[in-house]
């Protein structure tokens, strides 16, 4: 068997649960290393996680496909990643063996494997790869911003050209619940982040892309489970904890850090998109998750995004809202001098 992974973690626990099925299990944690040893050794089962250090995990897929000779171009696959979707199982359930969520249940991976190695092995198409789409978000709620939408839809324009970008953004379009949470989601963090920083004099194409590509990925963990993704704050989270499963709960706390370390190492991404993900759920009184922070170590642009997500959620569950309503209520909430100047600068968002 090889697991390809860069994660150590991973590698580990995989070949733990598997070691009595195989008799010899190798580990890469790079694209490269990978073909390597698919170019030289023969396998029964390959275990491929899809982003590995800032790099697309079908590039491996890729040279099974281009080297005709290869002994494992029909090698069962099993596809594991942080940021499967229900539309990337019901594309890709026909072209892998087996395709698993992480963080996943080591009894779910070992009956999957027990089950492939006695089934007939899949052939795939090279068309076939991945292939998925980029949602279209309309951002013109809740501030009219002049010509936002043109904005947006130049920076899209340059994701789609970018193979690695193109899928990563992919990983949000999923089938919707009837209400189309995640959509509206992400347009209204873009629209409010761009209007707060309109106010701030803050409105550049670089921040706008920052806070495109934020807004896109921040929940790309709860893809495929919008009603995880509303609870918003840790006290909700610890209010339901009893309604959740033990892998839900954890799926939530640590879905900033799951989504952040999706996107560690990639070139495409635009500087602090990271740990404006990482920060989105945080809080100035140490309230917030996953690492309780305090607004000392919250950045400027951290701030924006996180007032913008709270805005976001509070029109969701006020159809009445008004901006004045909003800032009275959230004083006592965002303490500190940037969350200060944001909530101030707000009042004047029309």
């Amino acid at each position: 068997m090889l697991v390809i992974d860069d994660s150590d973690e991973i590698v580990e626990v995989v070949s733990l649960v598997l070691s009595d099925l195989f008799e010899i299990v190798d580990a890469a944690n790079c694209v490269d290393q990978a073909i390597k040893l698919l170019a030289t050794n023969l396998y029964s089962l390959v275990v491929l996680d899809i982003n590995l250090e800032g790099r697309n995990g079908a590039e491996v897929i890729k040279f099974l496909i281009e080297a005709p000779d290869n002994s494992n171009k029909n090698a069962p696959f099993i596809i594991m990643s942080g940021i499967i979707t229900s539309q990337f199982v019901e594309r890709n359930s026909q072209r892998f063996a087996g395709i698993l969520a992480k963080p996943f249940e080591h009894d779910d991976l070992r009956k999957k494997v027990e089950e492939i190695l006695g089934a007939k092995k899949v052939e795939i198409k090279a068309d076939e790869v991945l292939a998925e789409e980029v949602p279209f978000i309309k951002c013109d709620l809740p501030f009219p911003i002049y010509q936002l939408e043109q904005r947006v839809s130049k920076i899209m324009g340059e994701v789609k050209k970018n193979a690695k970008l193109k899928q990563l953004f992919a990983q949000m379009n999923v089938d919707r619940n009837a209400d189309n949470y995640f959509l509206t989601h992400i347009g209204m963090l873009i629209n409010i982040s761009t209007a707060i920083c309109i106010n701030m004099e803050w409105n550049t194409d670089k921040t706008l892309e920052k806070f495109v590509y934020a807004a896109y990925l921040h929940d790309m963990a709860l893809a495929n489970k919008p009603e995880l993704a509303r609870i918003s704050s840790l006290q909700e989270l610890e209010a339901r904890k009893e309604t959740l499963t033990a892998h839900e709960y954890k799926l939530i706390f640590e879905h900033p850090n799951i989504a952040a370390r999706s996107i560690e190492g990639m070139a495409e991404i635009p500087p602090d998109v990271g740990m404006i993900i990482k920060q989105h759920h945080e809080l100035p009184k140490e309230t917030g998750f996953p690492a309780k922070c305090g607004y000392q170590k919250i950045p400027p642009l951290s701030v924006v995004f996180i007032v913008a997500h709270d805005l976001t959620d509070y029109i969701f569950a006020n159809p009445k809202w008004t901006i004045e309503e909003y800032i009275k209520l959230s004083r006592s909430k965002f303490k500190g001098s940037h969350f200060s100047k944001i909530l101030l600068c707000l009042s004047d968002v029309k």
